[in-house]
This record gives structure tokens, sequence and C-alpha cells, in this order.
């Protein structure tokens, strides 16, 4: 059943927003910015039903033109000294339901009654595109018809130029919303009525209608019903669900009340007819209420803000999805580029070795070389001085070669890499093709030309970023490990250092207490020559004395003097 529902947005520059990326993303068109120069495409982008700009018969014909338009209004939000106004209102939209139970035609014809009635009454330029809803099992979801309908802020003036603001938009901002509403709901009943349909919308609010005692129901989102879709319930849906039954519940009293009054009060016969009309259209609101309790309105003022949040993402993936797409391709071109160089030095290196060999085999009736590299004449069983060609190579230089190619190598690819942040590219560009899909968009990926088909180039893009986790990614972290592997070797190193350092210190110690104690038994030893010499020259000092003090040897004297057996001497 059709529901009511049309909301008033800005789009201004202080939100961030682009008239330009705006009215691109709603026509599904490739538009260029000339105020910042970027180009925004959205080609590919699905759900595009219809659209039409509507304008004053006296509009100059180039504003006609989308690109030219909305380039003509964001220049005009400058000062006149050239700067940019920050907090410019470039435009205004309605976003507003379409009833999916009428054609594509009767859809457009209710869009082109109300935008030309708008551009009369307000004077201004109106660019509607109405969207089909997303494919989705949930039978809500592929009802939802919509149009975005965005108009200009400044009025046409005489010559057929955007001119003035309408500051009626600001003065009387909520009288010609009201009005817009009005407006758009009668056009909506009439295509109902013209359609043979039973159903009508009411643009008033619950109180306005006389339901006041009706709850509404809180914006569920995308995400929240997204999870419905999975069967997955959450605070919001319950709390949706209790207020959808509660009301439910209030109709049906409500209705018994009706009943019961019908039943046990006398009514005079000239108020049968209007208790009748009244009954009537209690119905057709109950029914409408029914309808809107079954289909929530998915489209609200937070359901607004949350569209532009999301335009706004889905802008900046579309950017930065070309731009980091090009980064990768970029750094791509450049890190084969250094593999083929690199794998040409491997060549070289293993090609030296063959060389090294052949002349070795050449020579080995002559002499054999040493495991130093120096030869010896195998005949002769002497030393020889053998000129070695520049290519020789023994195994040993060749896996040292080969271990410092690779290092080489991959230190440019690891430079390479840190300049192009390649690993915040790859990740960001994977998460701008998961949002771009998940809004239906076409991933724009960078496709080879003709003649680079006919050429056999390889064209890095999107399409090609196995290549990152295949070749590149598995190098950076090879590099890693081999440098976590060098720094950890260094660090034993230091260590070995350390300890032989402290070693050789306590050898040292040890060493100069046994000098200290050799030293020391020497001096000991020497004391006690020393001593002893002194004794024994103090001794033998004793003996010459005690001789010296010794008489000295001469006859006897006879004791008796008339000895004569005594000869005299």
């Amino acid at each position: 059943m059709a529901i009511f529902h049309l909301n008033e947005s800005n789009i201004s520059r202080s939100d961030g927003r682009s008239a330009i990326a705006c009215a691109a993303y709603r026509a599904c068109e490739k538009l260029e910015d000339q105020t910042f120069g970027k180009t925004q495409d959205y080609t590919k982008k699905k759900g595009l039903e219809y659209k039409e700009i509507y304008a004053p018969l006296h509009t100059n014909e180039k504003l006609l033109d989308r690109q030219t338009l909305w380039n003509e209004v964001e220049k005009k939000e400058f000062n006149a000294n050239g700067s940019m106004k920050a907090n410019a209102r470039l435009a205004k939209e309605y976003t507003c339901a379409l009833p999916h139970e009428l054609t594509d035609q009767d859809r457009i014809k209710i869009v082109d009654d109300f935008c030309r009635d708008f551009v009369k009454k307000h004077n201004v330029i109106v660019d509607a595109c109405i969207h089909a809803p997303h494919e989705h099992d949930d039978e809500t979801d592929n009802k939802n018809y919509h149009v975005h309908i965005m108009f200009t802020t400044r009025l046409v003036n005489d010559k057929g130029e955007l001119g003035k603001k309408q500051r009626t938009f600001n003065d009387n901002g909520p009288e010609i919303l009201k009005d817009s509403r009005a407006t758009f709901a009668n056009v909506v009943n009439i295509a109902l009525e013209n359609a043979g349909l039973d159903e009508r919308i009411d643009h008033r609010s619950y109180k306005d209608q006389g339901l006041d005692f009706l709850e509404a129901t809180t914006h569920e989102g995308h995400e929240v019903t997204a999870l419905r879709r999975q069967g997955i319930d959450t605070e919001i849906s319950l709390k949706n669900d209790a207020v959808k039954a509660q009301n439910l519940e209030a109709v049906r009293e409500y209705q018994q009340v009706i009943k019961g009054l019908d039943q046990e009060i006398i009514v005079p016969s000239r108020l049968e007819d209007q208790i009748s009309k009244l009954e009537d259209e209690l119905r057709l609101t109950v029914s409408e209420e029914q309808e809107l309790l079954a289909e929530l309105a998915n489209l609200n003022q937070e359901e607004e803000q949350l569209q532009a949040q999301q335009v706004e993402q889905i802008d900046s993936a579309y950017d930065d999805f070309i731009r980091y797409q090009d980064i990768y391709a970029q750094f791509a071109n450049q890190f084969y580029t250094i593999r083929s160089n690199a794998a040409d030095n491997q060549k070289q290196i293993e090609s030296n070795l063959t060389k090294t060999k052949r002349w070795l085999e050449e020579n080995k009736l002559n002499f054999r070389m040493r495991d130093d590299g120096s030869f010896h004449d195998a005949i002769h069983y002497t030393d020889v001085n053998v000129k070695k060609p520049e290519f020789f190579m023994t195994e040993k230089l060749i896996k040292q070669a080969k271990n410092e190619n690779w290092r080489e190598y991959a230190t440019e690819v690891e430079q390479l890499a840190s300049e192009y942040n390649i690993e915040k590219a790859v990740k960001r560009l994977s998460q701008c093709s998961k949002i771009l899909e998940n809004n239906g968009i076409e991933l724009p990926t960078t496709k080879p030309t003709f003649w680079q088909k006919l050429k056999g180039e390889y064209v890095h893009s999107f399409d090609t970023l196995h290549d990152f986790n295949d070749d590149m990614s598995p190098l950076l972290k090879a590099k890693q490990t081999d440098d976590l592997k060098i720094e950890q070797e260094k660090i034993q190193q230091a260590r070995q250092a350390e300890i032989d350092h402290l070693r050789k210190i306590e050898n040292d110690r040890r060493d100069a207490e046994f000098s200290e104690r050799l030293r020391r038994e020497r001096e000991q030893k020497e004391q006690r020559h020393e001593q002893e010499r002194r004794e024994r020259e103090h001794l033998a000092f004793l003996k010459r004395q005690e001789l010296e003090k010794q008489p000295k040897n001469e006859p006897k004297k006879p004791k008796n003097d008339n000895d004569n057996d005594y000869p005299p001497w």
C-alpha cells in the first residue's frame, strides 16, 4: 500500500558536500567538478529509472545541461575577492517516496507534475531523478521507489541566468515545506485515483489525523534492516515490533469502541449517514496506519542524513578507489622492474660460477685450487701464482653474492613500499571495493587499452591485486624476518662479545694474580737466598773473628829450664 514520505535536506559546503558529486550520484553520470578539478564518475551505478531538469521557460539553454548547471551553482558561491564561501548552501533537496503499485509512467507523471508546479511557484531550477529499489529478497525493500528532487537556492533572473538567493526558502521555510508536502500528497492521490486504486496517502501527522493514541516507530536504518533480512533481532527492531503490536491493539480497541457505541447508543436517523461516513473515514485511516505499520517508513530526516553520509562515503570510496588503484599500479610497475633487475644479477652470478667451473676444468691437469682460493701445482708439489679471471668466484663467494643480491633487492622493494605506503593503500583499496560492491556500484577498474592488449602488456589494477599477495607481500615479510634474524645475530654477537670481554677481564685478572703470586714467590725466594747468604757471610765473619782471637802456633816452653832433654830452638 502507498505511504507518504517527503523530507527536506540542504546540500552545503559546511557539511563537506558538493553539488556536482550529489548530482552525478543521483543521475548516475560522469561530471567534471571545475571548482576542485575532480571527476565524479557514477556511470556504473545501477537503479536509475528517470532523470529530468525542470526550469522556467526563459532559462538559458546552457543551464539545462547538468554539468553546466551545477558547476555554475558552485561558481556562484564565491566571494568578490575570489575566496570560497565555506558555509555556502549550494542547493536543497526533497526525497520523496513513490507508490510501487503504480506503473513507471505513472510515477514519472507524479514527478513531472510536482516539479513543474514547484518551478512555477518558486522560479528555480529543479533536477529530478527517480531511483528504483535495490533487489533484495525482502519484499518491503523491493517496493522502495523514490525520487531525489534537487533544486537551486538562487532564482532565475530576467536574463535566464542564476541570480539572487531565493530568500523565501529561509524566511518561510516551514510554510513552503508544508505546502510542498500537501502538493505532493495531492499529486500522488490523483495518480492513485486515476489508476483505479483505493489507497490514499496523507501528509499529516498522527496528531493532525486524530490518531494521537498511536505511537510512532523508530527509524531502523540500513544496518538494522540488513540484520532483519538475516533473521537477527536488535534492540531497535524488537522495540518497533512491540510498538506496532501495541498500535494494532489500540486500533482494534478503537474499532471495538466505535462498534459498541454503534450498538448501545440510539442515534437519530439524521446522524446515521454521518456516522457511517465517519466509520468509513476511520477505516481508511486505520488502513493507512496498518499499512504504515506493515511497511516501515525508511525515508525520514534521520534516513536523509544517513543517505547523505552514505553518498559521501560512496563518493569518498569511489575517489579513493581510483587514487589507490593508481598508487598500486605505479608501485607494481616499479616492483617488477626491480625484480627483473635482481633476476638479471642472479643470472650473472650463476653465469660466473659456470665460467669458473669451466675454467678450473680446463686447467685441472696443471694445478688444483686450495680451499683458500690459492693454487697448487700437483705435478711439482709447489704453490703457483695463477692470475684469476675477472669472473672467478668460489662456491663460498657465489653464496655470499647471491645473498647480497637478494638483500639489495629486498631492501629496494622495502624502501619502495615505504615510499608508497603500499600496505595502507592495498587495505584502503579493498575497503573501497567492498563499499562500492555493497551499494551496487560497478568498480571503476582500470582496463588495458586496445594497443596494450595488442602488445600483450600486463596492466596492473584492482584485478591484479592478487600479485601483491603472491609476490610482494611475501617478499616484504621475508625481508622483515631476515632483518629480525640479522638483528638477533647482532644481539647474540654483542652478547658473545660482552661475554668474551668479561671472560678476558677474568682471565687477565687471574693471570695478573698468578703473575703477582709468582713475583711474590720469586721475591720471597730471593729474600731467603739473600738471608742465607748474609747468614753464611756472618758465620764466616764470626769464624774469622774466632780464629783471630786464637794464639799463634809457638813452641812450648819447657817447664823446667834445666831439662837437658829439651832441645833449645
